[in-house]
């Protein structure tokens, strides 16, 4: 069976200007996704390329073989910076036309230039260069998702590969076609490279849709004010975890935190003040936790923090360490020796089990328990309590919660 090659470049262009042109029109929808732009305009640029080749013997020859397959070998340069771009990488538009350059100065020696063979070879070695570029910067994200990335990587791969395999069989390429060859070359990497085309366009859409979702589902998760984990995450990760830890009677702890006097800050000082006091403990409870731990606002003033792998003594070190740092942080020139507070309740997986909703309830006794017992102090649940503060007047802890937000207040004006 004869393929008729003009029907199946004018297919593939056809197709090639389709995807170009959705994604530009995605783009539009949403400029933040810069990929897209760059991928869109890197297609249409490598048909306008492939046009001037197909039409060798019609257009003149340095206008086909110099400049067709110097846009050619730009567009892969584009399709390059799109992969940076995607992965908050600045293009690098001298790299990018480096192989268009490389051609055109190539072009100017007249063996070069005379030898059809010579050309594919070095055109098919430069876009492998940049087939290699591409996934290597999909590969050396900060971020493994989206998923869909490791098809990319994978097809990206793959074009290089065949591309690479076109060297040797630089003969069988040599254009033009004559009518009665029957080698299935030529066909084959027209339709390869259409299906290429098609297959990133449609992966890099896929890739920012899926981006736009995990962005959009880790906004869900994150308290705005304090940028923790809210209570909806510490919920979601917090099961999973304690699930996991079950299987192999791993012990883990739950500490329930509280601010002291807090809407007597808010009432006195102004919501500002408040505002202020929670992220200044959000963010001094965060710098004493490991990466494993989780910390999430669960209320107003109100915060838990899941500890992995950690028993009751440890715990309660944790806590003391965070009650403590959190009431010296403040400079005490300034504020002097008073300042906003936490109660801490702590509970473990040891007497209280592997749900969640049991260990938060046998915390939130223990957080009441120091709070009755004068606040500014870490308990222990009621299987084995300790103290590990003395216990602070309630008038004392009146006036240290107010001077600090005072200080916090005068702070923010």
């Amino acid at each position: 069976m004869r393929i008729d090659l003009p029907t199946l470049y004018l297919l593939a262009m056809l197709t090639s200007v389709f995807n170009g042109l959705m994604l530009l029109f995605s783009w539009l929808q949403n400029r933040a996704a810069t990929t897209l732009a760059w991928w869109g305009g890197a297609i249409l640029v490598l048909v306008c390329g492939g046009i001037l080749v197909a039409l060798r013997g019609v257009v003149p020859d340095p206008l086909s073989i110099v400049v067709g397959n110097g846009l050619w070998l730009a567009s892969y340069g584009m399709m390059w910076c799109a992969a940076r771009v995607f992965e908050g990488r600045r293009p690098r538009l001298l790299e990018a036309a480096a192989g268009a350059i490389v051609w055109a100065f190539l072009c100017q020696n007249e063996i070069f230039y005379g030898s059809q063979v010579l050309r594919i070879c070095v055109f098919s070695a430069i876009i492998s260069v940049y087939s290699l570029l591409i996934p290597a910067e999909y590969w050396h994200s900060q971020d493994p998702q989206p998923a869909s990335r490791w098809i990319a990587i994978a097809l990206s791969l793959l074009q290089a590969l065949f591309y690479a395999l076109r060297i040797p069989f630089a003969e069988q390429f040599v254009f033009p076609v004559p009518p009665d060859d029957v080698n299935m070359f030529v066909p084959v990497w027209v339709t390869a490279l259409c299906l290429h085309i098609a297959g990133m366009s449609f992966l890099a859409m896929v890739m920012v849709k899926e981006r736009l979702e995990l962005q959009l589902r880790r906004t869900t998760l994150i308290d705005p004010l304090t940028g923790i984990a809210n209570r909806r995450a510490f919920f979601d990760r917090g099961g999973r975890t304690l699930s996991r830890l079950s299987i192999d009677r791993a012990p883990a702890a739950l500490l329930m935190i509280d601010l002291d006097f807090f809407k007597r800050i808010n009432d006195t000082y102004g919501h500002d003040a408040g505002d202020r006091v929670l992220c200044a403990f959000g963010t001094c409870t965060t710098a004493l936790l490991r990466p494993s731990d989780l910390f999430a606002r669960t209320g107003g003033e109100e915060f838990a923090c899941l500890l992995p792998n950690t028993d009751m003594t440890d715990a309660l070190e944790t806590a003391e360490r965070i009650r403590r740092r959190f009431a010296s942080q403040t400079d005490a020139t300034e504020f002097s020796r008073n300042g906003p507070t936490v109660s801490v309740g702590v509970a473990t997986t040891t007497s209280c089990g592997y749900q969640l909703d049991t260990l938060m309830a046998a915390a939130d006794r223990a957080l009441y328990a120091a709070k009755a017992n004068g606040r500014n102090r870490v308990e222990g649940s009621l299987d084995d309590r300790q103290s590990v503060a003395p216990p602070i007047a309630p008038s004392q802890e009146d006036a240290s919660g107010l001077q600090r937000a005072a200080g916090i207040a005068a702070q923010s004006s």
